[in-house]
């Protein structure tokens, strides 16, 4: 039996939301870089300030830096989970969001206020 017109645009729309699912998959994981540099470069900064003033202004852009990572972290597990990928362990080693300043880097606590971790869950 032949194609309907129907059942071709139906095709065509589904064609079009995984593009855009995968469009957006790209776009947060880039920001989520982005971020990330970010921080390893306010780190930084905040490392080699001279004075407590300006490492209290680093460490305030640092920690709100940090928590934006955070949140497009879970983005990039959401929208991976609406294509299908729900093996998220190795987002942790591609995507390594530094610690909390003053934090252990290994075995540092988990931030709770982390989007779509602790209480938000």
């Amino acid at each position: 039996m032949g194609r309907t017109h129907r059942q071709d645009r139906q095709e065509r729309i589904a064609r079009d939301l995984a593009r855009e699912r995968g469009e957006a998959l790209v776009r947060i994981a880039g920001m989520l870089e982005h971020l990330i540099e970010q921080l390893e470069a306010l780190g930084a900064a905040w490392r080699a300030a001279p004075d407590e003033g300006l490492r209290e202004e680093l460490a305030s852009r640092y920690r709100a830096t940090r928590h934006e990572a955070l949140r497009y972290r879970w983005y990039l597990e959401v929208q991976r989970e609406a294509l299908g990928l729900n093996r998220h362990a190795v987002l942790d080693e591609i995507y390594r969001v530094p610690p909390a300043l003053g934090a252990a880097t290994s075995g540092a606590p988990r931030d709770e206020t982390e989007p779509g971790r602790g209480p938000h869950r």
